[in-house]
């Protein structure tokens, strides 16, 4: 964050023409809302030690061009995808791929081998992965719970004749993807599903709040047993 204040400090003309450079440019979309606000009041005090010799109404516009180059640049994907086709798929693929420190996911079921790989990779890769489904649903053909729990994935289940039937994930701590989509081909293929996807910071602070809940309260997904356990 210092480096983008830093940045807009000292490239004032630039700022005053709407540009920068598009390293920073990348450095301010990695950024969250609580982020993005402590970068605004860090430059809102910037402002007050900028050089003497300009004038009031150029460093308010300074100042007013850095939180437009932030607000245009910032992380923000609200979309909502449609199935059957493909698009739903790919669009949990890429944000999965996409993924920098965490995933967690509450799935009803998963069947999707391609969607199971990706996510063995990105916890090879010491991203944060985590699982919460249905403790019946683990014992369906083409489940892929076994696998990435083999894999090194911690899974938890609920242990009840009721279902744990939600269908969200949290990416990051940043974008939550939720709807009726289920992780298998007949989602994918040939039923009438929906995913949203959102970067509301509000929004996802309520599904992490309940992921973490439900996290805490779940059982452990036993792989050697196919049971849960509380340890």
């Amino acid at each position: 964050m210092q480096k983008i204040v830093t940045y807009f400090t000292e490239n004032i003309e630039e700022v005053l023409n709407d540009k920068a450079s598009k390293d920073i440019l990348t450095q301010i979309g990695q950024l969250d809302r609580a982020q993005r606000g402590i970068l605004r009041n860090i430059l809102f005090e910037s402002a007050k030690s900028l050089n003497p010799s300009r004038n009031k109404e150029e460093t308010i516009n300074w100042l007013h061009k850095c939180f437009q180059l932030i607000d245009r640049n910032s992380f923000h994907f609200d979309k909502v995808f449609f199935s059957p086709g493909p698009e739903i798929e790919q669009t949990i693929y890429t944000l999965l791929k996409g993924a920098k420190t965490s995933i967690h996911l509450c799935i009803f079921t998963i069947t999707d081998a391609r969607l199971a790989e990706e996510l063995i990779k990105c916890h090879i890769n010491g991203i944060k992965v985590e699982i919460i489904t249905d403790n019946e649903k683990t014992k369906d053909p083409g489940s892929e719970i076994v696998t990435l729990q083999k894999a090194g994935i911690p899974v938890k289940t609920d242990h009840s004749r009721y279902h744990m039937h939600n269908k969200f994930g949290i990416i990051d701590g940043r974008i939550v993807l939720t709807g009726s989509f289920n992780w298998t081909y007949t989602a994918t293929e040939h039923n009438q599903e929906n995913l949203l996807t959102t970067t509301n910071y509000d929004i996802v602070r309520q599904y992490q709040s309940e992921f973490n809940r439900l996290w805490d309260e779940m059982f452990w997904f036993n792989v050697d047993t196919g049971k849960e356990s509380e340890a």
